[in-house]
């Protein structure tokens, strides 16, 4: 098994933004276009459905129950967001893996995307049934231990909890070359991961971790940039710094919100965001998956 260089992995997905600039543009336009379409979907939602979603955003941990209720009412438009963000993800494959399909700005709605929504949806299935099991051997343990006193029975709780964000984090990263393996296989790999990635974990945690210091660091530059200059275009105009809150947090989609000349310069520059964020993400797995010379299926044909 050959080795990579986790630098260029973690930011192969801003090479792709420098060097293929009209790509990410027309990633952003599709970001804008499914932005107002999920506005819509959400204009024409049931109330029940909008104030589920309010509930899944809000910092409380409702029950299971609550919980299967709320994700069946919001399913419609969590649905269509995840079937956005594979098909991003596919189009970064696409460009790293099939550059020569290269129409639409590498974007298509077909069987690999779906391939990819479904793959999402058996590993989200997956990982509560993993979490599930990790914290009820941990409940065990704790029983077990607060026959002996308060404090071991503490212990055992706080290190279960440390125990299953390393199982979760383990297999995510074991796992995370899943999608990119399935989109050039042209099947589900739902397991194909774990051997692929055998003795490449803490490389492969090096490059998730750089990649997201990254973007994250790219995105607070983005926001205080844009923030200075609208700051100082408001002021010269007679408006108050007060103003910048409303702008980046609009709670209410209006017609009067949306056409207000800044929001749509926060919102198109979240858009351009939203795309090079993508490519961040995505590519890393798929420049290891070419690295580590997985590519020995031939690319199914489109």
């Amino acid at each position: 098994m050959t080795g990579f260089s986790a630098s260029d992995a973690a930011l192969e997905g801003f090479r792709i933004a420098r060097e293929r600039p009209r790509v990410v543009m027309g990633w952003a336009l599709f970001s804008l276009a499914a932005s107002i379409a999920g506005a819509l979907i959400t204009f024409t939602m049931p109330k029940e459905a909008g104030a589920a979603l309010e509930a899944i955003a809000s910092e409380q941990a409702p029950d299971a129950q609550s919980l299967a209720e709320m994700l069946l009412a919001a399913s419609p438009i969590l649905v269509v967001g995840l079937l956005v963000q594979r098909m991003m993800d596919a189009a970064v494959y696409r460009l790293m893996l099939r550059d020569g399909d290269s129409r639409f700005a590498y974007l298509r709605l077909g069987p690999d995307e779906l391939r990819l929504t479904a793959l999402r949806l058996i590993y989200l299935v997956l990982a509560v049934l993993l979490i599930s099991v990790v914290q009820f051997a941990i409940v065990l343990l704790a029983i077990v231990a607060s026959a002996f006193g308060q404090g071991p029975m503490v212990f055992v709780a706080s290190v279960g909890e440390l125990v299953t964000v390393g199982v979760v984090v383990t297999v995510a990263v074991r796992m995370s070359l899943a999608s990119v393996i399935t989109f050039q296989t042209g099947r589900l790999a739902i397991f194909e991961s774990w051997e692929a990635t055998r003795g490449q974990f803490w490389s492969l945690l090096g490059v998730y971790a750089l990649a997201m210091c990254c973007i994250v660091a790219a995105g607070l530059a983005v926001m205080v940039l844009f923030l200075m200059l609208a700051g100082l275009a408001l002021v010269g105009t007679g408006g108050s710094l007060g103003d910048l809150n409303t702008i980046v947090q609009t709670k209410e989609l209006t017609v009067q919100a949306v056409l207000n000349p800044y929001v749509l310069a926060w919102t198109l520059v979240g858009c351009m965001f939203t795309a090079i964020y993508s490519a961040v993400v995505a590519a890393p797995g798929a420049y290891i998956h070419r690295a580590l010379g997985q590519q020995s299926v031939e690319p199914v044909a489109t």
